[in-house]
């Protein structure tokens, strides 16, 4: 890593999965920068959801299946495997998308390529703080940190709780915001709601959708209780659900049991993402304190729609403290209710040029740029 930071590069994304959500996504978004040589290797194979399109757009692509198994054999694979890619693809800069493996993948960079590659890794999600999984913590990034790596958060409350670990210098962590592809989603989003046929008979009222895995990190549990509420007061009103998860069959029997009906559906994953957002009225983000950023609320303000969102660190700094949309107490069905039915009572009013020009700010090139940046900061022979 000599040189400035605007040469030429090849990077190498390692991911833990192909699956449709944040970091992968992410990674689709900086494949589509050009100026450097982007490889990616992913390192277990399932879910497959987006292999096909990281094949295409990367210069070179890898993946294994590394996960299977139990015990430190398959830490080891891990090493040995990243060792190998980097030894045969011989990278100038690495960088990890899941923190929780960073130390195995920065060993086997180190041990292929030694002090010729710069060593990243990001955070997307704030670390749980207790004894115990501070010691995790401290497992991960020790040795890291000695390794000569890096550790990029999505956003300052991320990177605030991982300098509240003790023992570590401030300077291992910094701010990188997600990036999103404001002008796809806008112009994707547009034809979309252009093309609805307004002359057809009305299927139902105004359309709510979030757009989020199906996880506990999340909060579909709020919402679908909040549902209840506005469908009290509006029975037209429709919640869409986009994402996949673990919770899945729990959130639709939940569904069932407060009579919600048609009224949700559950999308599941998909890359027709900026046309039902265009096709909606409303974006809603109920989640919790593990929320590191919300790139979906980005997307949302791009497609031109007004946001409800729990009132959490991430979602209060990414939203500028309620100025690009409506923040409601977490954990609050009847809060959240009446935000959602306040924003659809004034949905023509909405304006949403401030809030599209400041998603646009966010755009892949910077991301990547200052990523470069910080690797060629803290490059070997620099430190």
């Amino acid at each position: 890593m000599n040189g400035s930071e605007t040469c030429e590069m090849r990077i190498l994304h390692l991911l833990a999965t192909p699956r449709a959500e944040g970091t992968p996504n992410l990674v689709l978004d900086w494949l589509e920068v050009s100026g450097h040589e982007q490889e990616v290797f992913v390192l277990h194979r399932t879910p497959a959801d987006l292999t096909g399109e990281l094949r295409r757009r990367a210069a070179w692509y890898g993946e294994d299946e590394l996960f299977s198994g139990r015990g430190w054999r398959k830490f080891l694979r891990v090493v040995r495997r990243v060792r190998g890619v980097c030894a045969e693809r011989r990278p100038d800069l690495v960088i990890c998308w899941f923190l929780g493996f960073a130390q195995w993948t920065a060993l086997g960079a180190r041990w292929a390529r030694g002090g010729r590659v710069a060593l990243l890794a990001h955070s997307g999600n704030p670390p749980v703080r207790d004894r115990r999984n501070d010691w995790m913590s401290r497992i991960v990034l020790l040795p890291f940190w000695l390794l000569g790596g890096r550790v990029v958060c999505c956003s300052d409350y991320v990177r605030d709780l991982h300098r509240s670990l003790r023992g570590f210098p401030g300077l291992l962590f910094s701010t990188v915001y997600n990036c999103v592809r404001t002008a796809q989603i806008q112009a994707r989003a547009r034809l979309a709601r252009e093309g609805m046929d307004h002359d057809a008979p009305e299927e139902g009222g105004p359309v709510a959708i979030m757009v989020a895995t199906l996880e506990a990190h999340k909060d579909h549990v709020t919402l679908l209780r909040a549902t209840a509420l506005v469908l009290a007061r509006r029975p037209d009103f429709r919640l869409q659900l986009v994402g996949q998860g673990s919770l899945r069959a729990e959130l639709e029997g939940l569904a069932a049991q407060l009579g919600l009906g048609e009224s949700v559906r559950f999308l599941g994953a998909g890359r027709d993402v900026p046309e039902l957002l265009g096709r909606a009225d409303l974006f809603v983000f109920s989640t919790t304190n593990q929320e590191g950023f919300g790139t979906v609320l980005l997307e949302a303000m791009a497609a031109g729609l007004p946001i409800v969102a729990t009132d959490c660190p991430a979602c209060r700094e990414l939203l500028a403290g309620g100025r690009f949309g409506s923040l409601v107490p977490p954990q609050d069905p009847a809060a959240l209710a009446r935000a959602v039915l306040a924003r659809l009572a004034a949905r023509n009013d909405w304006q949403p040029t401030d809030a599209a020009g400041y998603a646009a700010s966010f755009t892949p090139e910077r991301m990547l740029n200052e990523y470069l940046a910080l690797a060629h900061a803290h490059a070997p022979g620099r430190r």
